[in-house]
């Protein structure tokens, strides 16, 4: 399907609104401002020679602007000791006004957004200290994701100004004095938010009290008493009003709050009232799916913002509408990315992939199963387009290609759709999705992490699929040629790729033979390439379609009849070659007797050439360069060639 007509279904089932051109759900995440400044981890080294364990936030903000004032409590434990300065990160336009460490007023310097406080007495390793920094300032409004991490604007559809929060990847530290680590978890905070009385103040976990201050102002005290990651952590400030309602859980007497900051005019609940309730539904879907809601005891909710798409923070998502594939993308995250949150932006799929697929899986569910097919194969259109990196990110300091839709978003929740077809059975599947789940639950993990959960949770070995569809590039295409003698159907699968990073793709594939007796599926094992394949069936066929559930991301290949195809034909296609690469022979069998092969260079110069008195084939390579040669068979002109590799 072309680009257009996938952005037509795309708009028709409510993916996407006004801008068409960005097409995951997050919109702007799929295109965003790249920045130099861009990290792939902490900015000092310095920053990990402490494990953080409680922040506490004393803030006061407006709607009106940026400005930012108060201080951040930092409660940490010294891991690299002993420790002689406390290092963090913030904005450098934001100005210091002082630092205590365990009480005591310290002196400090920065060298551009890194900040470096002097320690009276060195801290022992193991020991718990206390850093206070006292800040105020304003930076610039951004607009769009990864352009500041705070930003004030208004709402073009309903004219209400929102100052938020925006801190992923790598922009906390433009609105709060952090430690940009992944893998350093923060086991609890406080978020008190000072506002006008007007205006309300949302963020992470629970509400515990909002106190009357002197000059008409009011303090919002939220608790958060899960693990959280830095960027997790949000704020968000309007002329709200509350929409809230409770959500059981099935068979318990257990329930849970969800609570939505939403713009006071009266007519924006009314427009999305009975979206925001079907939150209530996708909760006890994905709880049953993933496990129950990981942050149950303290609420699910949003607070609305002038954003095009939406942000996952850890509790209270910021959101821009309440289209159903956004809302469901967004919770979705607070198993996969909050709960369980990526330990490198390298393994940003197991966020970005994981949320994206599971808008597929609530459209399947919800809608109808010919939607969520076709809401599938517009995730394979769109990478087929220009399937030319990994779903694994090489470039970390290039945000643009982090949060890329197409193969962070796109391709990452194709890898898992085709993970599903691999395991063949949705019970083991969805166990082994939470049995990762509780195993890192509050905690990091990296690809590998996943790949061991899922692999013990099948009982086999998963190397070739994650390398095939995770770290290297590219796609399959199934050229066939078919035919039926009688009631046996045999097929041959030539498989080429999109890119030479993968040989051939080897992979479970399903094939529909079309007959007017009716159709049947068979399920096909492609482990060498090219491979005959062949059953008994007392149906006349008169075609078939690869892969027609749309289980793996496939380019369209040929597919020929072919009256002159037999088995016996067919031998020279369903080779065994080993070892290859190699670095000493090759061997290979069985080749059929009488056939002719030649054996030449990557230049195409003929080594020699022989008629194969044997099965079996063994070519030395010791006494050769290094490099790509080629085997031809050919038996009466029907001719094939494999690549051959000396390592």
């Amino acid at each position: 399907m072309n680009h257009l007509a996938r952005i037509f279904i795309l708009l028709f089932m409510g993916v996407i609104g006004s801008h068409a051109q960005t097409i995951n759900p997050e919109i702007c995440k799929g295109y965003p401002l790249q920045k130099a400044a861009a990290k792939t981890t902490v900015a000092d080294p310095a920053e990990d020679n402490y494990d953080i364990k409680w922040v506490k936030f004393d803030l006061k903000m407006t709607n009106l602007n940026t400005s930012i004032s108060g201080s951040v409590m930092t409660k940490a434990t010294v891991t690299n000791g002993p420790l002689s300065s406390y290092v963090f990160e913030l904005n450098a336009l934001y100005t210091v006004d002082s630092v205590l460490i365990n009480g005591i007023n310290c002196a400090f310097q920065n060298t551009g957004d890194v900040w470096t406080v002097s320690l009276p007495n060195s801290i022992p390793q193991n020991l718990f200290f206390v850093a206070q920094v006292f800040y105020h300032g304003a930076i610039s409004s951004g607009s769009a994701f990864f352009s500041t991490g705070i930003r004030t604007q208004s709402s073009p559809s309903w004219g209400n100004m929102v100052t938020y929060t925006m801190s992923e990847p790598y922009e906390a530290k433009d609105w709060w004095p952090t430690k940009q680590s992944l893998t350093d978890k923060i086991d609890s905070a406080d978020i008190w938010i000072t506002v006008p009385s007007s205006l309300k103040a949302g963020s992470n976990g629970r509400l515990q009290a909002i106190t009357t201050l002197s000059g008409s102002l009011s303090r919002y005290e939220w608790e958060t008493k899960y693990p959280i990651d830095y960027y997790l952590l949000s704020v968000a400030v309007s002329n709200y009003t509350e929409y809230s309602f409770y959500v059981p859980f099935t068979g318990t007497n257990d329930s849970m709050l969800v609570q939505n900051y939403i713009y006071n005019n009266p007519q924006f609940l009314s427009t999305y009232k009975s979206k925001i309730d079907s939150v209530g539904i996708m909760l006890q879907y994905l709880s049953k799916l993933f496990g129950r809601y990981p942050f149950w005891k303290e609420k699910y909710g949003h607070c609305v913002a002038p954003l095009n798409g939406g942000m996952e923070h850890q509790t209270m998502t910021t959101l821009g509408n309440f289209g159903t594939t956004l809302s469901v993308h967004e919770l979705g995250h607070q198993w996969f990315g909050d709960n369980v949150t990526c330990g490198s932006w390298q393994d940003i799929w197991l966020n970005e992939g994981f949320a994206s697929y599971i808008e597929y899986l609530f459209v399947e569910k919800f809608w109808n199963v010919g939607l969520g097919l076709q809401y599938m194969t517009n995730k394979h259109n769109n990478i087929l387009l220009f399937d030319t990196s990994t779903v694994y990110v090489a470039d970390t300091t290039n945000e643009s290609r982090i949060f890329d839709s197409r193969f962070t978003y796109d391709k990452g929740a194709s890898a898992l759709h085709t993970l599903r077809f691999v395991f063949n059975n949705d019970s083991l599947f969805f166990a082994g999705l939470r049995i990762y789940q509780n195993q890192f639950s509050g905690k990091t993990a990296v690809t590998a992490d996943f790949k061991a959960v899922m692999q013990q949770t099948l009982g086999q070995n998963l190397d070739t699929f994650f390398t095939q569809w995770i770290y290297r590039k590219g796609h399959p295409v199934f050229n066939i040629q078919w035919n039926q003698v009688g009631k046996t159907v045999m097929f041959r699968i030539n498989q080429t790729t999109s890119d030479p990073s993968v040989n051939y793709f080897t992979t479970p594939v399903e094939v529909m033979f079309h007959s007017p007796q009716g159709d049947t599926l068979v399920r096909i094992y492609q482990n060498q390439n090219p491979q005959v394949f062949k059953f008994n069936w007392n149906k006349s066929s008169t075609g078939l379609t690869v892969d027609p559930n749309d289980w793996l991301l496939d380019a369209p290949g040929s597919i020929t009849f072919d009256a002159t195809l037999s088995i016996d034909q067919a031998i020279n296609k369903q080779l065994t070659i080993y070892p290859n690469p190699t670095s000493t022979l090759w061997q290979i069998d069985p080749v059929k007797v009488g056939t002719t092969a030649s054996f030449t260079d990557l230049s195409g110069h003929e080594i020699w050439s022989k008629k194969m008195q044997s099965t079996q084939l063994i070519i030395p390579a010791q006494h050769l360069p290094a490099g790509i040669y080629f085997l031809k068979l050919n038996d009466n002109n029907q001719i094939t060639t494999w690549k051959l590799i000396k390592q």
